[in-house]
């Protein structure tokens, strides 16, 4: 703290001149003991008592505290002589500082102002009364002499606390509630006038009256000042709680917190800092602002009365301040999550869109262009089904990452939900800069993912929109979705950039999707059958019932309207219609096959975990009677094989349903889970017989396929036998007993079905069994 030059020399002079006062009042007294009264130097230890119990006035920079043992000093004044008077006043001053807890030189001053205000003081009341004894005249110097002490001490020890704090001597002369305390003090020091007149005309004994009505006013004084004092800090801690939970950044809370502490302390002096206090500062910490920080502010001359109380209420004045910190980390938590994904922590859709109308604003005016790229993750469902959505969870979070990591920092990658991300480029200046883009993200995602501690692989397939003047941010992320679903029906992990027809070619898969949930609610759908057959009889052991759509008399290709069943969850409702169609055709087959047959029927996934797929399946059962059911899935299905698929296959196997891998040899091929699963059959797929001719590799593996099979006691169907030189290498060189194919016979619709079974050659139970010892179709 930086003092004025004026401080020591104007504080040294007032220490002087109440010493050389004081001095000499008691050195006088000592040398005219004989003179003197002893019994008034009683009066010291009142003095010192009284001393506990000050006056506060408030000021700039603290406050100033008024003894109220004045009272002692105007019934010395009043009855004994004023020399007298003088020592003992001095001597109580003296004791009431040796017991204060303050600094040595406060302690000084103090006694110095005391005894100069007090000396001054006895001279008004003796200057005001009269040389024969008057009570009125008495009472108004006893008064003047009061308010003279007061004015004096109070004036003195603010130019002195003005000139050591730097502060202007015209506030510090500005108390708070000056008027007040007046009164109250000279109410306390009438009682010395009064203690006075009791000594002086009644028994010394009356004195002890006076004990009730000090000790009560003194008590009331006291609680009179704290009390006004709590209620001006309360009510500044009451103004700064409101003005912090107004704001909306921590500077503001701090700000408000400085101005706080600043009126709470009267003292503009206080800061807000990293540094804690020293010695002579009061300091408190506040947290939750980012750093550790100090509200900071002097210690030096605070009144006794409050020095405990300035750091109380800074306390509670931080305690405001943390709460409004908070709320701010609160405020910013929540409107991190209104604007991020909670997940990946990467921008969510509202973000996104924010910064593709910014991104657009500002192309407008720097000219250049801007993509948008949709990226929608190929077999994410699949790792969610083996693995639980902990582990698809963590894919994504990697996902998001990989994707950030091969585009520029001033680009924005965003998960609009589920398994879709997307990407602003902005400032794009060639075409071939956003295909590069692509290809990074693709060649980043093909790298596999270590997930719940498996390595699984996931692609995306990525649609790209690039700005034109007038388009708007929604309908450059809708073009984006129209590329990549257009990618996604070209074969997936790729991009495609969106052209106009690929708005007419979204219309017309809603509106085809819309079609076919009709169809499937109308039961306007149709089965053919397949025949399978004993390759050396040619006679036919069952059948694969395939399910046909006409729309406008016109049969719709099935690898159009089956994938569009299973991205748009039709799927389940287009299974449980073909699994009643082929139950209530059943009985006609048979009666037309002359012997026991089987019927295959493909399922999906999602039937296995439909709860009424088990009841539908014996419902069917009960219908076809003797004719054995075959559930056949892709192999792809099986990597999915959790324990509810399991469970779901091993009780229908239970009950008698047969299940078979359909286009086994083209997914991954794997024995362990040949083992683990209730299958009866492989089907071998078609893509192995395309060039079995002239493709001895080709033939090798149909070969060790039907070997393979075997070996676990299954039966093995060829599938795609279409010319005759397939049929000889499948059995002259690949071993196969059972296939079926366009050579054998196109699917049929059920008339047509039953000609062919009704004209197929007999089967020769017992050479069936000798070709396929195990399984469904030997009992044909």
């Amino acid at each position: 703290m930086t003092r004025r030059p004026m401080s020591p020399v104007f504080d040294g002079a007032v220490v002087a001149v109440g010493s050389v006062l004081g001095i000499f009042a008691l050195a006088h007294e000592l040398i005219f003991f004989d003179v003197a009264d002893p019994k008034y130097f009683l009066a010291v230890p009142l003095i010192m008592l009284m001393g506990w119990f000050p006056m506060l006035l408030g000021r700039a920079g603290g406050g100033i505290e008024i003894g109220l043992e004045a009272c002692v000093l105007i019934f010395l004044a009043v009855v004994t002589t004023p020399v007298q008077a003088e020592a003992v006043w001095f001597l109580g001053c003296l004791g009431c500082q040796l017991l204060a807890d303050k600094r040595t030189p406060t302690k000084l001053f103090n006694i110095g102002i005391g005894a100069m205000a007090g000396g001054i003081g006895i001279f008004c009341i003796q200057a005001a009364r009269s040389s024969t004894p008057s009570t009125p005249r008495e009472l108004f110097a006893a008064g003047l002499g009061a308010a003279t002490y007061f004015a004096v001490d109070f004036s003195v020890s603010a130019v002195s606390l003005s000139l050591e704090e730097d502060l202007s001597i015209s506030a510090g002369l500005r108390p708070t509630g000056a008027l007040g305390a007046l009164v109250a003090f000279l109410g306390i020091a009438s009682l010395g006038y009064l203690a006075a007149l009791v000594v002086r005309d009644l028994p010394p004994w009356s004195g002890i009256l006076l004990a009730v009505p000090i000790s009560t006013i003194l008590v009331a004084s006291r609680a009179q000042s704290r009390g006004s004092e709590h209620a001006r800090r309360l009510k500044i801690l009451l103004d700064t709680a409101v003005r912090v939970q107004t704001v909306s950044d921590r500077d503001a809370v701090m700000e408000a917190l400085t101005i706080g502490a600043s009126d709470l302390l009267r003292d503009e002096r206080v800061r807000l800092r990293t540094e804690p206090p020293s010695g002579t500062e009061i300091g408190v910490a506040v947290h939750g602002c980012g750093e550790e920080m100090w509200v900071v502010g002097p210690a030096l001359n605070r009144a006794r009365s409050t020095a405990g109380d300035d750091r109380q209420g800074l306390t509670a004045l931080v305690a405001v301040a943390e709460d409004a910190f908070a709320r701010l980390r609160l405020s910013e938590d929540m409107a991190h999550l209104a604007w991020h994904d909670p997940l990946t922590g990467l921008p969510n859709r509202s973000l996104f869109m924010d910064r593709v109308e910014h991104a657009m604003e500002m192309q407008v005016r720097r000219g250049g262009q801007l993509a948008v790229l949709f990226c929608d993750l190929d077999g994410f469902k699949r790792v969610n089904d083996l693995f639980g959505h902990a582990a698809g969870d963590e894919l994504l979070y990697e996902v998001g990452a990989r994707i950030k990591s091969t585009v520029r920092t001033t680009d924005t990658v965003a998960r609009l939900g589920g398994d879709e991300f997307a990407v602003l480029l902005e400032e794009v200046q060639h075409p071939d800069d956003v295909g590069a883009s692509c290809e990074r993200i693709l060649e980043a995602l093909r790298r596999r993912i270590e997930v719940a501690g498996e390595a699984v692989s996931v692609t995306t397939t990525i649609g790209v929109a690039l700005s034109k003047p007038g388009d708007s941010a929604d309908a450059l992320l809708s073009q984006a979705d129209l590329a990549m679903y257009h990618a996604k029906g070209q074969g997936k992990d790729r991009y495609e950039t969106y052209r106009l027809s690929f708005g007419d070619e979204r219309l017309q898969r809603i509106e085809l999707v819309e079609t076919l949930r009709r169809a499937i609610e109308t039961r306007h759908l149709e089965v053919f059958y397949q025949p399978v057959v004993n390759l050396q009889t040619e006679a036919i052991l069952g059948v694969e019932a395939l399910v046909r759509w006409r729309r406008d008399g016109v049969l719709v290709p099935p690898d159009l309207f089956i994938p569009t069943a299973e991205e748009s969850g039709l799927i389940v409702g287009l299974g449980a219609l073909v699994l009643d169609i082929v139950a209530e055709h059943a009985p006609r087959l048979r009666a037309a096959a002359g012997h026991p047959l089987s019927i295959g029927v493909n399922i999906s996934p999602p039937q296995l975990h439909t709860p009424a797929f088990e009841q539908q399946v014996h419902r069917a059962q009960e219908a076809m009677g003797d004719t054995q059911l075959v559930l056949e899935l892709t192999e792809r299905d099986f990597v999915s094989n959790d324990e509810e698929t399991v469970a779901s296959m091993t009780a229908l196997a239970s009950s008698g349903v047969n299940f078979a891998i359909d286009d086994f040899g083209v997914g991954f091929s794997a024995i362990g889970y040949l083992q683990r699963l209730p299958v009866s059959i492989l089907k071998v797929d078609r893509s192995f017989l395309a060039h079995i001719e002239d493709d001895p590799k080709a033939c090798s593996l149909v070969r060790s396929m039907v070997v393979m099979g075997e070996a676990l006691g299954l039966d093995v169907v060829i599938e795609g036998v279409e010319r005759e030189g397939q049929l000889q290498h499948v059995i002259d060189h690949a071993g196969g007993a059972i296939a079926q194919g366009f050579f054998f016979g196109r699917p049929l619709p059920i008339d047509e079905a039953i000609e062919a079974l009704a004209a197929s050659p007999p089967v020769e139970i017992g050479a069936a069994r000798r070709v396929v010892p195990t399984g469904p179709l030997a009992s044909a």
